[in-house]
């Protein structure tokens, strides 16, 4: 929480410290910045170029800033960026430190009294990340005084000081959710009603050492949110430490800001890895939707047959609709006229979740069944005419075919988290939100290179996705290669480079109507509905395209009163499922001793030594048979596996590409069917393992491999022994996800780019590590300078 100013002379970091970062200046920076990039080993550009990583700039008013952003991508950063960093030892989120001055707390000098340290970090991460400075010192740089207490000697100083605004830690947070600075006023310390305190008061904390701020480590970790847990303000108020998502996994310190709407409430969960070509990445907690409830109307179709307007609102009661050819269509959440809480938003809600058991950690899956019952929901294991929801990803499955007949609705995993987002369960509004009417297979948009402009933070990330469902290539920068530009305005270096180069620019709508499934959208790029660029919403569907997907949303879901009665204050008790007959034998009251007993760890019949203890962990499979095989597991003495490369029984259906297997296959002893954990149940002690060694001659014969002497083979060497790899940043699988698969097999993942002659040395030289380059089509310029010395480059694959 010190200021960048304080003590900066003295800071000093490792020689590798910004090693991955290769930077260009912009601006008077000062020498102790300087010193500070070349002494952590940081590489300067003299001239603005996309071998960058960073562009460090003390305001915005430069050309080059607009330039690095619009045609290069790169991230700009002010000076602070490199100090805090130093001072925190880690290399903090870009995001905390652009140089716009248009910030919430830009410009505010706030002195933070009497708060406890925990405190103090959150709200420290929180000023900093929205441009403020916090401090201890009490002087005249300080334009607002954050104490709980009115009391003690830095108060009664303020109250002197008409221009020190005096707040309560509230007054930070409500600014935060509300996104504008709230009256300073409302927030006085003297209006807080003291409680009658049972415990005598903590000692004195007025005048603290600077020594005892979060510093170092601490101030990165406020930052950062790897702080994860709830922090009490002075015992009033539960906040949340801001958790700064990883999106684009290019580097450890391309972050998100933190969602603000989520303190202190439950976080919406959905964070979804890459798996295959499909980039279910990063479903956040950002949501796109204004706050205040403002309907937001897209322009006319261009269309001489039906002239429609499409209108949504999005928080209120207003249902959206559908009106063209006469016809008009409303489409509704919950039933208008019942409130539901929005701590509930899914209250009545069964959902039945397929096609994402293959691209999805089980783990993940059940922090979505988790976070669906938190919000007063249900998941099914298995689809039944009581599913109200069907969470699938595309068209194709014969589950959606029965749904679609049925009545259900079907929506994809990021229309649940926009819903959970905004705690309010209204019908899709973004093409994401609909299942894809082709599958994985196709790919209508194959050969295509895009690149976006004016588009930040989540509408960038949608804008990824998309173009990776649709299978086009997304790239940052801008060149001649790129077949289409997508635009929020036509302005900026991008449009102005498109229209010198005609490449075509169109609208977000483009896209939308091809992965609604409109692919003569991908030659029809010239239409005036795709050259509207004045939407209040451009990433809003178009219905006419889903009429067939949205006709179980013109009926509202029902709720019975009995259901909403079911609520307490802060957690739901309703559960949609059906009542039994009659109560089994030896059933007790829910607060009884039977519930008691499921919180209990579970006993196993026998204790085995840790040396003959099977360490289980499991792929492919759903959440019921997960929960099951895993108590049975536990009940014969095993234990279920902290990581896969401390496991030695994993257990499949099937050969998959997954982390997990791929990863198992090189460090797991056994990989083995689910038969092998019943028939250890049965008999109440593990049985040999050679009998249930999976075997899947599909997958084998289609690889030329056999799982059995894989393993064998594995056990007697490492399979990457010896050998590093360069992963270039858009490589897929994700390049941790790589880098799980490959340490698994004996190999090392390299940070930063090798040299030309080191990976030549490693090739020629026996005994050394042999270097091996990894790409991608859309990375394969950064590794021209290795084909032009004849240096192999190969793919994930």
């Amino acid at each position: 929480m010190v200021s960048e100013s304080q003590g900066s002379e003295d800071l000093t970091v490792p020689g590798d410290f910004f090693k991955e970062v290769k930077f260009f200046l912009c601006g008077n920076i000062s020498d102790q910045v300087q010193k500070l990039l070349r002494q952590g080993g940081g590489k300067e550009y003299s001239y603005l170029t996309d071998l960058a990583t960073h562009v460090i700039a003390d305001n915005e008013d430069y050309p080059e800033v607009s330039e690095a952003r619009e045609v290069y991508d790169l991230p700009v950063v002010t000076p602070k960026w490199v100090l805090l960093s130093a001072r925190c030892g880690r290399l903090l989120p870009h995001k905390a430190f652009t140089p716009e001055d248009n910030k919430l707390f830009s410009g505010l000098v706030m002195c933070l009294s009497q708060i406890p340290e925990e405190d103090r970090k959150a709200l420290w991460g929180m000023v900093t990340f929205y441009g403020g400075n916090c401090q201890l010192n009490f002087n005249k740089r300080c334009t607002h005084l954050v104490t709980p207490k009115p009391e003690g000697a830095k108060y009664e100083c303020a109250l002197k000081h008409t221009k020190i605004k005096v707040v309560t830690p509230d007054w930070i947070v409500d600014s935060l959710a509300q996104k504008s600075r709230q009256e300073e006023e409302k927030y006085h310390p003297r209006l807080v009603i003291k409680e009658e305190k049972k415990d005598p008061p903590p000692a004195n904390q007025e005048e603290e050492p600077m020594d005892t701020l979060p510093s170092s480590s601490n101030q990165g970790e406020a930052l950062m949110g790897l702080d994860q847990s709830g922090l009490t303000l002075d015992g009033k108020k539960k906040v949340e430490a801001p958790r700064l998502l990883n999106l684009l996994n290019k580097n450890a310190c391309d972050q998100t800001p933190p969602d603000i709407r989520s303190i202190g409430r439950v976080q919406s969960p959905l964070v979804t890895n890459s798996i295959r070509d499909r980039r279910i990445r990063d479903i956040t907690n950002s949501g796109h939707i204004d706050a205040s409830g403002t309907k937001l109307v897209l322009s006319p179709r261009d269309s001489t047959k039906v002239h429609e307007t499409i209108q949504i609102s999005q928080l209120d009661d207003t249902p959206p609709f559908l009106k063209g050819d006469g016809e008009l269509l409303e489409y509704h959440g919950h039933d208008p006229k019942i409130n539901v809480p929005p701590d509930t938003c899914l209250l009545g809600c069964i959902f039945v979740i397929v096609d994402y058991q293959e691209q999805v950690q089980p783990a993940q899956l059940e922090t979505w069944t988790r976070v669906v019952h938190q919000h007063g929901g249900f998941v099914d294991p298995g689809y039944s005419q009581r599913c109200t929801h069907l969470l699938c990803d595309n068209q194709a499955s014969p589950f959606f075919k029965q749904a679609i007949q049925d009545g259900k609705r079907c929506v994809t995993a990021y229309w649940l988290n926009d819903v959970l987002t905004i705690k309010k369960m209204i019908p899709p509004w973004k093409a994401l939100h609909l299942p894809t009417p082709f599958p994985h297979s196709i790919k209508p948009c194959n050969g295509q290179i895009i690149a976006v402009t004016g588009f930040v933070d989540q509408d960038r990330e949608n804008l990824k996705m998309m173009i990776s469902l649709a299978g086009a290539k997304y790239t940052g920068s801008f060149s001649r290669f790129n077949t289409v530009l997508i635009c929020k305005r036509p302005e900026g270096e991008k449009h102005k480079k498109a229209l010198e180069w005609r490449t075509p620019c169109v609208n977000v709508q483009w896209l939308s109507d091809i992965v609604l499934g409109n692919f003569d959208a991908i030659k029809q790029v010239g239409l005036g509905k795709y050259q509207n660029f004045s939407a209040c919403e451009p990433f809003q569907l178009d219905y006419h395209y889903v009429k067939g997907v949205m006709g179980p949303w013109t009926t509202a879901l029902q709720l019975s009163q009995d259901a909403l009665q079911n609520l307490s204050r802060n957690r739901v008790l309703f559960t949609p499922s059906p009542p039994s007959k009659s109560k089994r034998k030896g059933s007790q009251d829910a607060n009884g001793a039977n519930k008691r007993q499921r919180n209990e760890p579970i006993k196993p019949f026998r204790r085995l030594p840790p040396e003959k203890t099977p360490r289980v962990l499991f792929t492919g499979l759903d959440n019921a048979s997960v929960n099951d095989l895993t108590t049975k597991v536990q009940l014969i003495g095993g234990e279920i596996a902290e990581n896969i490369h401390k496991c030695t029984h994993l257990v499949s259906t099937k050969v998959l590409r997954t982390v997990k297997f791929l990863s198992g296959v090189s460090t797991c002893r056994f990989i083995v069917s689910p038969a092998w954990v019943e028939d250890s149940f049965k008999h109440r002690c593990f049985v040999e393992e050679k009998v249930h060694t999976l075997v899947d001659q599909e997958q084998e014969s289609q690889f030329g491999f056999r799982l059995l002497e894989s393993l064998g083979r594995a056990r007697a060497q490492k399979l990457f022994k010896n050998t590093w790899f360069y992963m270039t940043p858009n490589v897929i699988p994700r390049q941790d996800m790589m880098k799980t698969i490959v340490e698994a097999a004996g190999g090392k993942v390299l940070g930063s780019k090798p040299a030309v002659n080191k990976v030549l040395s490693s090739q020629q030289r026996q005994g050394s590590p042999r270097i091996m380059i990894i790409t991608c089509e859309s990375d394969v310029q950064m590794c021209a300078d290795y084909a032009s010395n004849n240096i192999d480059v190969y793919s994930a694959e």
